[in-house]
């Protein structure tokens, strides 16, 4: 594969598979806490270390794994990460206690970010016009890996058990990793320099880069806002509506609109300049966030906050991820680990912040979280000295 031929519809599938089944390892756990504490004996608020394992697994991974993508064969290093996470899967079904099940989950965390390998490497590989219709396509596989995880484990467990589940994804993740293997080509590193030394660079590079930093910012004010809202949702309509985890849980299925997201981010990008497509995005979570405080917990109005801000939140994070893809694209591994660890603080934050404006506003709180983190990723905009600088980029 050449990098001007066009990835055919079964590779580009093959890569959709591979991303999404990579980033679900990461949330398996969370439709199933109960089953896997009931199977240990434990209560289920004992299995609190699982999430944090996982996440901090996850976030280690994007900060030490993700820049090898400039340094290791792309040919290697990809299935070799989608077949390791396969067999740490595998372990997990068959752990004898729970230490060693968080232990394994922190693993399969680290092992986790063969989407955004696959993202960055699609980055270098592919022709320029056909590089943002590949990455909005890996992106949406990301977004539904992280959807359909939730909700089929969760059905899953109900009918074969927790040990079932990962056993299947497991396996299905190794055989992927074998497969892909040789649809990935076998190109040298883009950077000759060691490992301890690209790390050094890390620094350096951020600093070095408006683009990133601006991008990577304004991303995570949305991310915070998304995370801020789905962290705390639950309790909230728990103490307030009454409702059960599986009518909570029902509300998951309005992300199914933002599996789009790519999509409607390089139609806007078509169209405008992404500075006015991410005032509209923005406008839009800030005018739905303003509705949400005027109406209430209505039903009908909770969802279309959950679609609206899902849908801003994820287009946004399309926009400004293929956009740091193309500052540098033989150092998309580094600039992605970058952008994905700023990111990933982002949600970090807003997990925190948005339980504190719930704890103390209730509805108001959760509409009013995401209405002042669009402002604040608006406000990034406008920062003086590199405005000229981004409009021609």
């Amino acid at each position: 594969m050449k990098p001007e031929t066009p990835l055919s519809r079964w590779v580009l599938a093959l890569y959709c598979l591979a991303t999404g089944f990579s980033v679900a390892a990461v949330v398996y756990h969370q439709s199933m806490t109960q089953l896997i504490a009931a199977s240990f004996r434990l209560p289920a608020d004992a299995l609190w270390g699982l999430s944090v394992a996982t996440q901090f697994g996850y976030g280690a991974g994007l900060i030490l794994g993700l820049p090898l993508g400039d340094t290791q064969s792309p040919r290697r290093l990809i299935p070799g990460s989608l077949l390791a996470l396969g067999l740490v899967l595998l372990l997990i079904a068959v752990a004898p206690s729970l230490p060693a099940v968080i232990a394994l989950c922190t693993l399969a965390g680290l092992l986790s970010i063969g989407g955004q390998l696959l993202i960055a490497y699609c980055a270098k590989t592919c022709a320029p016009s056909e590089r943002p219709a590949v990455i909005g396509c890996l992106l949406s596989s990301l977004f539904a890996g992280l959807l359909l995880a939730r909700v089929l484990a969760g059905w899953g467990g109900e009918h074969i058990g927790w040990r079932g589940v990962y056993l299947t994804v497991g396996a299905l993740t190794a055989l992927l990793g074998l497969a892909i293997h040789r649809h990935i080509r076998a190109l040298p590193p883009s950077a000759q320099i060691g490992y301890g030394q690209m790390l050094g660079q890390q620094g350096r590079l951020w600093l070095a880069q408006p683009e990133l930093r601006r991008f990577a910012l304004i991303a995570a004010c949305f991310f915070a806002a998304s995370n801020g809202i789905w962290a705390n949702l639950g309790s909230l309509t728990h103490s307030t509506l009454h409702w059960n985890a599986g009518q909570t849980g029902l509300l998951a299925f309005t992300s199914l609109v933002a599996l789009r997201s790519p999509m409607l981010a390089n139609w806007l990008q078509q169209r405008m300049r992404w500075q006015v497509a991410v005032v509209l995005l923005g406008v839009a979570v800030a005018a739905v966030s303003l509705a949400g405080i005027a109406v209430g917990s209505w039903l009908p109005m909770i969802v279309a906050f959950l679609i609206v801000s899902d849908v801003g939140v994820r287009s946004v994070q399309a926009l400004t991820q293929s956009r740091v893809l193309a500052i540098d694209p033989p150092a998309a591994s580094r600039l992605n680990s970058l952008y994905m660890t700023v990111f990933f603080f982002g949600a970090a934050l807003g997990s925190w912040l948005g339980g504190i404006a719930v704890h103390h506003l209730g509805w108001t709180g959760m509409y009013l979280f995401p209405l002042i983190c669009a402002l604040a990723g608006l406000g990034l905009l406008g920062l003086p000295g590199e405005s000229r600088r981004l409009a021609r980029a």
